[in-house]
């Protein structure tokens, strides 16, 4: 069993962020992008690297993610981008590990393959696979083995995932292509039809993550926004309510609403109560945002709960399934059956 520990990797490999856990700590985290020369098409560098070296050249390189709504846009960069997180996060160790890694619940088996052999070729000894939200409930300490249903929903960056599980297997599965990114768009998208004011996806995400919540209680509470108007591109302030910006976020996240509740219609009457007594594990980047919570619990009707640490529970959940698998045999994949080459 200490062996396994040593040699077992848990990675959560997003859109934005990959993150890679063993034993009781992320060894990795580390933005999933490249920097490409602009002239030669060169690869400069991943994650930090990456940044750091588009930063110093904006004008000279670009920045690359190669893994978009969860799933590999990018086949070779991806394979060296793994290389390069795996080497790193053990230190370039002589042993190959053995590897689960977190997946979207609608994927296909030729995206499979590619990840697994991606995988393969970054140097790993054995791949498993498993959904997303079934990895948040083991990182979050969730033991799916038992009758009773759990259901999980772990909201990323491009997608969002939601899992309901029992008896040690899966009840309902359901994914859509909404994420945080989604969220700053309809910020940015609001402000331009409202205002007729431009603002970047980063000031939104600011937004997002500083000012703004679901669930205003302060009726009277303000701030301003620097943009630029349409019209004629000068940098103009407008002031926004808190009360305006709760309903518009409520808005923006009225496709998550109905995500879960097209899984609880899939699942027998007899489960309603198990929602209401373990409710909804709610894990990812927009988990904390603000008011979100205390939203999601009246829009459903059932209690919602968040991690301690619900950006690397994933990572934490796939790093849990490596010493679990013959427990989790219905939910835990095999990934070596999609490997069909060599590894280099």
């Amino acid at each position: 069993m200490f062996s396994a520990m040593l040699n077992s990797l848990g990675i959560d490999m997003g859109s934005s962020q990959v993150r890679i856990y063993q034993r009781d700590k992320v060894i990795l985290e580390e933005a999933s992008t490249a920097a490409v020369d602009n002239i030669s098409g060169q690869i400069l560098g991943f994650g930090t690297e990456a940044l750091i070296r588009y930063h110093k050249e904006p004008e000279n390189n670009t920045l690359e993610w190669p893994i978009k709504n969860g799933v590999i846009a990018d086949y070779d960069m991806t394979k060296a981008m793994l290389r390069f997180f795996i080497n790193k996060s053990l230190h370039r160790s002589v042993s190959r590990p053995n590897v689960t890694v977190a997946i979207p619940v609608e994927i296909s088996s030729v995206t499979r393959h590619a990840l697994v052999d991606a995988l393969f070729h970054g140097g790993v000894q054995s791949v498993y696979l498993i959904p997303s939200p079934a990895a948040a409930a083991l990182g979050a300490g969730k033991d799916l083995t038992v009758p009773s249903a759990t259901m999980s929903l772990v909201i990323g960056r491009d997608v969002s995932n939601l899992g309901v599980y029992g008896c040690g297997g899966i009840v309902v599965q359901e994914g859509m292509s909404f994420g945080g990114h989604d969220i700053d768009i309809g910020i940015c998208r609001h402000i331009l039809d409202r205002y007729s004011m431009m603002i970047g996806l980063t000031q939104a995400e600011t937004l997002k993550s500083e000012v703004l919540s679901l669930t205003s209680n302060d009726s009277d509470r303000s701030f301003t926004v620097r943009g630029r108007r349409i019209g004629d591109g000068v940098e103009v302030v407008v002031e926004l309510s808190a009360d305006e910006m709760s309903t518009v976020m409520q808005h923006i996240m009225q496709p998550v609403v109905h995500l879960i509740r097209q899984a609880m219609r899939r699942c027998t009457p007899e489960m309603a109560d198990d929602f209401l007594k373990n409710g909804l594990l709610l894990s990812g980047g927009s988990a904390l945002l603000d008011g979100l919570r205390d939203w999601l619990s009246m829009e459903l009707g059932i209690p919602v709960s968040i991690p301690e640490d619900p950006d690397s529970v994933v990572a934490k959940g796939c790093y849990a399934a490596c010493l679990m698998e013959k427990e989790h045999s219905l939910l835990i994949e095999n990934g070596n059956k999609y490997f069909g080459g060599a590894t280099l």
